[in-house]
């Protein structure tokens, strides 16, 4: 398989990891927090003939609401290289790919047999096996092309699949393990994402990592 196609499941899967890691924090923070404001408290500006209403700070947000938060990141890149999970969705896939490609070569291989063996023949033959052979040769390129756009179709149905299950199922076990370690915000940094900097002391991915493949292991 060309590393054009390694390149493009890796990409999927890294991207398939942060997109988990977002929807491990916005779930495990989905719980609905209301503020009281007074109408009394509310300020009106004038500007003109339009007022615009500003809302008062809230005060009941203290600094303690967010020093007392325990943060983590941790590398997709790293994780999606080391994830048992993600190296057999990238085995399926690439077998899948390699198969698809076999069966196109086979039949490309037909072709140019079929053609060579005209050309070679062509002197030789009457007008009427040339014209069945030719029309055999086009009935196989059709086959051909239709085989690749059937396969193309299923191989893209099938990595569809295979990352929408991916992501559904690591994302039940992010849940689990974020119970577990107990952290109120897990980030997802990679080379190039938009998180430019993530102190070293908060890196958990290895043990997320170890965690996700113990549950992916216990759950196959």
């Amino acid at each position: 398989m060309s590393n054009k196609n390694s390149t493009i499941i890796n990409l999927i899967l890294i991207i398939a990891v942060a997109i988990l890691f977002y929807l491990q924090l916005s779930t495990s923070n989905d719980s609905p927090k209301t503020n009281e404001i007074s109408s009394s408290n509310d300020t009106i500006v004038s500007n003109s003939a339009n007022e615009y209403l500003v809302p008062p700070i809230n005060k009941k947000i203290s600094e303690q609401d967010f020093t007392n938060l325990k943060i983590a990141f941790v590398n997709s890149d790293t994780v999606s290289t080391h994830y048992l999970f993600a190296k057999d969705v990238q085995k399926s896939l690439l077998k899948k790919q390699s198969s698809a490609k076999n069966q196109v070569k086979n039949k490309y291989n037909e072709y140019q047999r079929m053609v060579d063996d005209y050309q070679q023949s062509a002197k030789i033959m009457g007008q009427s096996e040339a014209e069945e052979k030719a029309q055999k040769i086009g009935l196989l390129e059709n086959e051909i092309m239709q085989l690749e756009q059937s396969l193309n179709q299923k191989l893209s149905n099938d990595e569809l699949q295979l990352t929408t299950d991916y992501v559904t199922q690591t994302n039940v076990y992010m849940q689990k393990i974020g119970e577990q370690l107990g952290y109120d915000y897990v980030l997802s940094y990679r080379l190039g994402g938009e998180m430019l900097y993530a102190n070293p002391n908060l890196d958990i991915t290895n043990e997320v990592i170890i965690m996700l493949n113990n549950e992916y292991k216990s759950n196959k």
